[in-house]
């Protein structure tokens, strides 16, 4: 992505942090501190100009912004309230900036993509504000045209900028993200344990953010979301039975991969173009598996993995009832076994089928179509 200079992206770090009794820009999510995070955040989006708005502990969070030569700008009111951390920043604005892209500190789980995303719309329609929303909830990162800068600097109404925003609601446009963290902010110590739970698992949608994924971005139709739904709720059973029996795999990355592997059905190599696209939005653990969901290279000795999991379960339905391998080859042979080719590939992602179904009876010691023949989907 081209670098974007017209873009300065403002990082509110003046609070007192009183609520969570320490200063927050400096704990730990990962390896990186909270303020290095954020930062992080829009240089690898390719802002360039991200300057970090300071005031209480201001000595503290200088020198790292310093050493990341990061444009610190002083709150001079030493006012915890972020409008006044948003004036002391538009004061500072150099005349060229065309945009602003504001984020507050305690809000460091942002989801690379949705940044992206945002600066792309920017590009397209640069005369609105821009607001992030998830499930009809709007978060942050704002991004703000330059030419409401001087609307802000002039309320001196309630609610600060929420409340400034609100006077420009017919310029702002609210942005359908696939990303819950937008709303997730730092304040208390248990959210601050909450963060490490949730970056432990960063790298994998939750049920909503998939949801999101196919209705507001892939905006797939009934029937594959249908198809999704029942695929997921046979891979978790899989899934739940396989641990309970020993093994060693992650549910959670099976049930997003099974919710979203028809994400491009319709379109050329749709595995591989659902791959792309979740690779792209920063899911690529999900896009491995997803990839092979059509065709897949299985082995009787190896361990059983989550792509096989999920190749048997999209394989043990049809739309979105279970059937057994059979019945479903045996549909495909007789409507495509006419074309040698194609007679050649049902008949081998038969095998692989059934050779993972054969290595998962062995596990857990019962047959799988009867285990899971009454799985009704969830959401």
């Amino acid at each position: 992505m081209m670098d974007r200079t017209d873009i300065t992206a403002v990082i509110l770090a003046a609070g007192y942090s009183r609520r969570m009794g320490c200063f927050k820009p400096l704990l730990k999510i990962g390896k990186q501190t909270i303020i290095e995070r954020t930062v992080s955040l829009f240089k690898d989006a390719g802002i360039n100009d991200i300057r970090v708005v300071v005031g209480h502990c201001r000595g503290r969070i200088e020198p790292i912004l310093e050493k990341a030569g990061i444009r610190a700008i002083i709150n001079k009111e030493n006012s915890p309230e972020m409008f006044s951390s948003v004036l002391a920043t538009i004061k500072n604005l150099e005349p060229e900036v065309q945009a602003l892209a504001i984020l507050p500190v305690d809000i460091p789980l942002v989801r690379q993509w949705t940044i992206r995303y945002l600066i792309k719309r920017n590009r397209s329609d640069g005369d609105s504000i821009l607001i992030p929303s998830f499930q009809g909830k709007r978060g942050h990162p704002v991004i703000m045209p330059a030419k409401y800068f001087s609307v802000i600097k002039r309320w001196t109404g309630k609610d600060g900028l929420r409340g400034a925003l609100k006077q420009l609601a017919d310029h702002t446009v609210s942005v359908a993200v696939a990303d819950a963290n937008i709303l997730f902010d730092i304040d208390l110590p248990e959210d601050y344990e909450e963060s490490k739970e949730r970056w432990l698992k960063y790298t994998v949608p939750t049920r909503e953010e998939c949801e999101a994924i196919l209705k507001d971005l892939a905006h797939v139709d009934e029937p594959v979301y249908a198809h999704g739904l029942a695929v997921s709720a046979v891979a978790e059973k899989i899934c739940n039975t396989l641990v309970r029996s020993g093994c060693s795999i992650d549910c959670e990355l099976i049930v997003a991969a099974g919710l979203l592997h028809d994400l491009a059905k319709g379109k050329p190599h749709h595995d591989q173009e659902a791959a792309r696209l979740l690779t792209k939005i920063g899911y690529a653990e999900v896009a491995s598996i997803v990839a092979v969901h059509t065709d897949i290279a299985c082995f009787l000795q190896t361990p059983i993995d989550c792509a096989e999991v999920l190749y048997l379960a999209d394989k043990l339905v049809s739309g979105d009832t279970i059937i057994p391998l059979t019945q479903r080859f045996q549909v495909a042979l007789e409507k495509y076994g006419h074309d040698p080719e194609i007679r050649k590939k049902i008949e081998k992602r038969f095998q692989n089928a059934e050779m993972i179904q054969k290595k998962i009876e062995a596990v857990i010691g019962r047959d799988v179509i009867n285990e899971f023949r009454q799985i009704k989907p969830r959401y």
